[in-house]
């Protein structure tokens, strides 16, 4: 079942979509984090399809507008409102976190992210609040931040021709520092699947299918 909760969060009430399982619950929560086009077609029906299978498996999701937190708007293409921004999404997403283990039937131990692009960064650098993180084609930027997890379990999807996101010089490097933290890391590359794994060619196609199974599956053994 698709409804909306809120939480507050930097002064606003911050709205997440929310997705309860199919069944029974089995007590662990996931947060999913959009990239920088947000929700916009095509990314939110692809997002909400993780959810819906994460439902499925007894699972708990929540799905939190963090751009509301700084009235970024879906589609922005300027490198810097992300560092001029991060804190403030980083304590949006935490404040969804404390959330989300307020929700009926969450085991408060049991919690996951999901992130996608710039999700994946922002997931990344909250690691310390979850037992288990799946990242897409997330970039390093600047670093992934001082709070390490050392009993993270931590999954990695890119595409070997994601142009705007390189491979080598972004999951491989994330890989190596997760690694070096005592993370367990499992690394998936798509050969000739792009950033976003977006196109009906076979490459993407292929990448996109794949990572989902992959990916609910992960959930569902360590979580």
């Amino acid at each position: 079942m698709h409804t909306i909760t809120n939480f507050n969060s930097v002064g606003k009430t911050i709205q997440a979509e929310l997705f309860e399982p199919l069944g029974t619950i089995n007590g662990g929560i996931i947060i999913i984090v959009y990239g920088t086009d947000g929700m916009l077609a095509p990314w939110g029906d692809g997002i909400r399809a993780y959810a819906d299978d994460l439902s499925k498996k007894g699972f708990i999701s929540i799905i939190p507008d963090y751009f509301a937190s700084t009235n970024t708007k879906a589609g922005f293409r300027d490198p810097e409102e992300i560092i001029l921004y991060r804190d403030t999404w980083e304590a949006t997403l935490t404040d969804a976190v404390a959330h989300a283990k307020t929700l009926s039937g969450v085991k408060i131990t049991r919690v996951g992210f999901l992130g996608f692009s710039l999700g994946g960064h922002l997931c990344l650098r909250l690691r310390v609040n979850a037992k288990v993180l799946v990242e897409f084609f997330a970039p390093e930027l600047d670093g992934l931040g001082v709070h390490t997890n050392p009993t993270l379990q931590a999954q990695i999807h890119h595409g070997l021709a994601d142009q705007l996101v390189p491979f080598n010089l972004n999951s491989d490097a994330i890989q190596t520092t997760l690694k070096q933290e005592g993370a367990t890391v499992e690394l998936f590359s798509y050969a000739g699947a792009n950033h976003g794994f977006n196109g009906n060619d076979s490459d993407n196609t292929k990448a996109r299918d794949e990572s989902m199974k992959r990916t609910v599956s992960f959930f569902e053994k360590y979580l």
